[in-house]
This record gives C-alpha cells, sequence and structure tokens, in this order.
C-alpha cells in the first residue's frame, strides 16, 4: 500500500511540474496565430443533391449471404422446437 501511495504522489508531483507556468516554453512562439484567419470560411450555396448511389454487386451478395445465413439458423430453430 506504501508503494502505491508513493507512486500517486510522485505521479502528481511529476504532472504538477508540468503544468506549471514556465516563460521558457519554445512552442508558444512556434504555435501563435496558428488557427487564425482573416477571411471567413466559404461554404457554396444552392449545390444540387448527390445522385443517388445504386447498390454495388459486393453489397448485394453481402445482403444475400446474410439472408441465407438467417434463413438456415431460422429453419434450424424451427426443426428443433418439432421435436
Amino acid at each position: 500500500m506504501k508503494a502505491l501511495y508513493t507512486s500517486l504522489f510522485i505521479l502528481f508531483g511529476f504532472a504538477m511540474v508540468a503544468q506549471s507556468g514556465d516563460d521558457m516554453n519554445p512552442f508558444d512562439q512556434t504555435f501563435q496565430g496558428m488557427f487564425d484567419y482573416e477571411e471567413p470560411w466559404y461554404t457554396p450555396e444552392g449545390t444540387p443533391p448527390a445522385p443517388p448511389v445504386p447498390l454495388d454487386g459486393g453489397l448485394v451478395a453481402l445482403i444475400a449471404a446474410g439472408g441465407a445465413m438467417a434463413y438456415k439458423k431460422y429453419q434450424g430453430k424451427k426443426g428443433k422446437e418439432a421435436r
């Protein structure tokens, strides 16, 4: 138990030291103004809707295989109930 408390004390101690406000942070100048933008974002208006997407062969095969598996399991349960 003593080792647990000691390790938690060390962990929180390192966290407090890492969050202390040191003025010598090299990343402050690097990322200063990185996400500032001068003009507003352009959002297009009046665009046509996306065209309908047809089902391709792979998706149809997955749906058919899932339906066949479900039918097989349903028939298996139905046969067990009759006994």
